[in-house]
C-alpha cells in the first residue's frame, strides 16, 4: 500500500510536539506492551464467503501524560504486528498516534490542539463507532485546534477547528478524502431559573470531498478508469439542555436541523483497443434533514450505565461521502472489586445517504459485546469479550454477521 498522505515517523513528531514540554516533571511516562489472542468465524466479513481464523497481535507503545496547572497533555503511540494462523497472507504491522495539548492562557481563555494518526488494515476497526465496515487498508491523519472563552460565571464559548486527511486502498480501487470542520459551542448556566440545568446551543460547518477512483478491464483489451468525485457542504444547528437530575443521574437533550449541498462529478478513462476520456455532467442535489443528541447516564459506585440516541449528519469514512447516521447505544459497567469489572455495550447505526452517480448507501448495524476487565499485580490487565456483529445492506439485501472472542493481557511499565 502506498503511504503519500502521511507517514508514521512524521505523525509521532508532531505528537510528541504537541505534548510540550515533554519529558520533564510532572510528566509521567508508561510504556507498555500487550498480546491480544483472537478467533474470528469471518475475517474478510463476507455475506457469502466466510472464512474463520485465529489472529495473534503483539503490540508495543507508549503513554506519555503531562499535568500542571496550566497545561495538560497526552502522547499515546503504538504499533502493533498481526499474525493470522491460516490466511498469512494477510499479516501486516500497523500502528497508532495520538496527541492533545491543553494550556489554560488566563482564567477566562484555554486553548488546545490535538493529532492522530492511524496506519490500519483492519476492516472492523470503525465498527464500534461508526457501524461503518471499511473496504480496504486506511491511512488517516487529523488535526484540531480550538479555544475556550468563559465569558462570566455562567456562560461559557468553544471554537474548534478541524482537518483531516484519509486515504483506503483495495485491489482496483482507491478512495481519498479530506474534510475541514468548524464547530461552536456555547453553554449557559440556567440554575436560577430551572435547578441543575445548563442551556446548550451548538453550530456547526463542514466541507467534505471525497475523490473515488476505480480501474477495470473489459473486452477488447481495454483499461477503464473511473473517477468520481463528490463534495459536500454541510450545515447543522441544534439547541437543548443538559440536567442533573440526581447526584448520580444526568440527562440531556438537544435537537435542530441540518442542511446538505452535494455535486457529484464523474470522468471515464479508456485506454488499449479503445481510448477516450469522458467528463459527465456534474449532479447536484440539497436536502433538509434533522439533528438529535440525546442520552442519560448514571455514575453509581458500583454501576456506571450510559444510553445515548443521536442522529446528524458526518464524514463516511469508505462511504465516498457523507452520510446521515441515526444511532443508539447503551453502555453498562460494574465494579466487583477494586480490580474488576464486568462490561456490556451494544449498539445500532443506520448510515444512509442518496447518491445521484452511484448506488445509495443504507447499512443497518448491530453490535453486542458482553465482557470482563481484571486489574492484576499493579501494572498487569486482562480483558476479554464475546462480539456478535450483523451489518444488514437494505439497498443490495444482503447481510453479514461475525462472531469474535478475544482475550488480551497487558503489561505496563510504570518508570
Amino acid at each position: 500500500m502506498t503511504r503519500s498522505a502521511f507517514s508514521f515517523p512524521a505523525a509521532i513528531l508532531l505528537c510528541v510536539v504537541l505534548s510540550v514540554p515533554v519529558f520533564a516533571e510532572p510528566g509521567k511516562i508508561v510504556p507498555f506492551v500487550s498480546v491480544k489472542q483472537e478467533y474470528s468465524d469471518n475475517i474478510l466479513f463476507s455475506s457469502s464467503n466466510e472464512v474463520e481464523d485465529s489472529i495473534t497481535t503483539g503490540t508495543v507503545g507508549l503513554v506519555y501524560l503531562y499535568d500542571s496547572e496550566r497545561v495538560d497533555a497526552r502522547l499515546d503511540g503504538r504499533l502493533y504486528h498481526l499474525f493470522y494462523r491460516d490466511n498469512n497472507q494477510l499479516d501486516s504491522t500497523d500502528g497508532s498516534a495520538f496527541a492533545n495539548w491543553d494550556y489554560q492562557v488566563t482564567e477566562r481563555i484555554g486553548v488546545g490542539a490535538a493529532a492522530d494518526y492511524r496506519n490500519d488494515s483492519r476492516p472492523d476497526e470503525d465498527l464500534n463507532t461508526t457501524g461503518l465496515l471499511l473496504p480496504g487498508d486506511i491511512e488517516a491523519a487529523n488535526f484540531s485546534v480550538s479555544s475556550n472563552y468563559m465569558f462570566s460565571e455562567a456562560t461559557r464559548g468553544e471554537a474548534t477547528l478541524k482537518y483531516g486527511l484519509n486515504e483506503i486502498e483495495e485491489i482496483n480501487t482507491d478512495e481519498s478524502n479530506d474534510g475541514i470542520r468548524l464547530d461552536l459551542a456555547f453553554s449557559k448556566n440556567l440554575s436560577k431559573v430551572f435547578e441543575n440545568t445548563t442551556g446548550l446551543f451548538n453550530f456547526s460547518y463542514f466541507h467534505y470531498n471525497a475523490d473515488y477512483e476505480t480501474t477495470r478491464n473489459i473486452p477488447g483489451p481495454t483499461t477503464r478508469t473511473t473517477y468520481q468525485n463528490f463534495a459536500s457542504d454541510v450545515a447543522q444547528m441544534y439547541a437543548g439542555f443538559s440536567r442533573d437530575i440526581t447526584e448520580l443521574y444526568n440527562f440531556y437533550l438537544q435537537v435542530g436541523a441540518s442542511y446538505t449541498k452535494t455535486t457529484e462529478g464523474t470522468r471515464i478513462k479508456s485506454t488499449g483497443a479503445s481510448t477516450g476520456d469522458v467528463t459527465l455532467a456534474d449532479q447536484n442535489d440539497s436536502n433538509w434533514g434533522g439533528v438529535l443528541l440525546a442520552g442519560l447516564n448514571y455514575d453509581g459506585l458500583y454501576y456506571d450505565v450510559g444510553l445515548s440516541i443521536s442522529q446528524d449528519m458526518r464524514g463516511g469514512l469508505g462511504t465516498n461521502g457523507v452520510v446521515q447516521r441515526s444511532a443508539v447505544s447503551l453502555g453498562i459497567d460494574r465494579k466487583f472489586s477494586d480490580g474488576f469489572w464486568v462490561t456490556f455495550d451494544t449498539s445500532c447505526y443506520l448510515n444512509q445517504n442518496e447518491r445521484q452517480t452511484q448506488v445509495d448507501l443504507d447499512d443497518l448495524t448491530f453490535n453486542i459485546q458482553p465482557g470482563f476487565r481484571y486489574e492484576f499485580l499493579e501494572t498487569f490487565t486482562l480483558t476479554g469479550l464475546y462480539r456478535f456483529t450483523s451489518i444488514d445492506d437494505r439497498e443490495r439485501d444482503t447481510t453479514t454477521e461475525r462472531n469474535m472472542v478475544y482475550l488480551v493481557i497487558r503489561k505496563d511499565f510504570d518508570l
